[in-house]
């Protein structure tokens, strides 16, 4: 690489950036030892990225990563296309079945499609990657919310009602709060024709080696396809998908566990 091509700043800044890797927080002096950058420098770039709004200082002094982040490159240490790494995982899921797949991301507190296996059934559920659809009603976006704090959560719905997509959409934050709990215990979520009338869907998160969720994926279909009777059926499958790409972005149960204690 020629050397009046690279820039120094650049690669300190973002040496400062991966020290975040497994933790969701971090104190000054633990980003310095973990960069082994001098304490200034290190100062100087939280002071940067913070104004950029891709760092926050938390009220205890400590310094922690923005969604800002996700939004613009993914999650840091793993800049993969998470797309393009779930698609091999979760193909098999959409022959298996023959239902329609989606992998969802959260963005600007909605779920943003990034790919989506269409069914080969006439009747099915039409999607396309790049489709938007509310958080609240769907399972891809329970999911996305399962893991968020409660302060996380009030400021993505800061001012954002939640509207009536049908009879079964859930209405009030402490009815979702309350099922997001359930989300997070039992590993997967379900959309009972909350978002359309006579359509379901079964999503279960995609975690990274900090155990924040950074994607999801569902199957949907029909309700006269995707029954009651089959839910555990269909989230074992997703969760097993979900499980293989979350190991290969270094996600571990106990480590995550920890890091988050």
């Amino acid at each position: 690489m020629p050397t009046n091509n690279y820039i120094e700043a650049i690669e300190r800044a973002m040496q400062v950036l991966e020290a975040f890797q497994g933790q969701r927080e971090l104190p000054l002096r633990e980003l310095v030892a973990r960069t082994k950058l001098v304490k200034s420098s290190v100062f100087r770039i939280l002071f940067t990225l913070q104004r950029l709004g891709y760092v926050e200082r938390t009220p205890d002094g400590r310094y922690s990563l923005t969604r800002r982040l996700q939004r613009t490159g993914g999650d840091v240490g793993a800049a993969l296309d998470l797309g393009e790494l779930a698609m091999p995982l979760v193909t098999p899921l959409a022959r298996q079945f023959q239902e329609t797949v989606n992998v969802g991301v959260l963005d600007d507190g909605e779920v943003s499609y990034i790919r989506v296996i269409e069914s080969p059934h006439a009747l099915r559920l039409a999607a396309h990657a790049g489709m938007r659809s509310p958080v609240h009603s769907t399972s891809l976006g329970k999911c996305l919310l399962s893991r968020l704090s409660r302060t996380e959560l009030d400021r993505i719905f800061k001012g954002r009602p939640l509207f009536a997509r049908t009879e079964r959409t859930i209405r009030s934050r402490t009815a979702l709060y309350a099922e997001l709990e359930r989300v997070r215990a039992r590993g997967y979520a379900v959309d009972n024709e909350e978002d359309s009338r006579g359509a379901r869907c079964i999503a279960a998160p995609i975690l990274n080696a900090a155990g924040r969720v950074v994607a999801a994926v569902s199957i949907s279909g029909p309700a006269t396809r995707i029954r009651p009777d089959r839910d555990r059926e269909f989230a074992a499958a997703v969760m097993e998908s979900c499980r293989r790409i979350s190991a290969v972005l270094g996600y571990k149960p106990d480590a995550a566990r920890a890091a988050n204690e």
